[in-house]
């Protein structure tokens, strides 16, 4: 028997009682509510200032909006977007960083390159 491409899913998830949408709700849900880690200070970096100077990008201007080391590791995109005002590029720029502290990378200075001119 010769089964359609379209038939394949339906055959394979007939049996499942979680339906496709309300599984991809579930992993949103334990996604969002995951509880951020808040690593233990380590080298130069002890406090959110040093952290921000470190990490390059105009990062350090908005040392001032975090209260502490805590309040910089488990703050969320939403967060500094609506109450602090921090502007996208830099939130993912922040938020990036606290990732990689979290996984044992110390933030270091990346350079934007510049762009090279056409020739004619």
């Amino acid at each position: 028997m010769i089964l359609s491409k379209s038939r394949v899913p339906q055959l394979l998830f007939s049996s499942c009682s979680v339906n496709n949408a309300s599984f991809s709700r579930i992993i949103i849900r334990n996604i969002q509510n995951k509880q951020k880690s808040v690593p233990e200070p380590r080298g130069q970096f002890i406090d959110p200032k040093s952290f921000l100077e470190q990490c390059g990008r105009g990062c350090n201007e908005l040392a001032d909006k975090f209260r502490d080391c805590e309040h910089l590791f488990t703050a969320s995109s939403y967060e500094m977007k609506s109450e602090m005002g921090i502007p996208a590029k830099q939130r993912k720029w922040i938020l990036s960083w606290t990732e990689h502290y979290r996984n044992g990378i110390d933030p270091y200075i990346i350079l934007i390159r510049s762009k090279k001119k056409k020739k004619k």
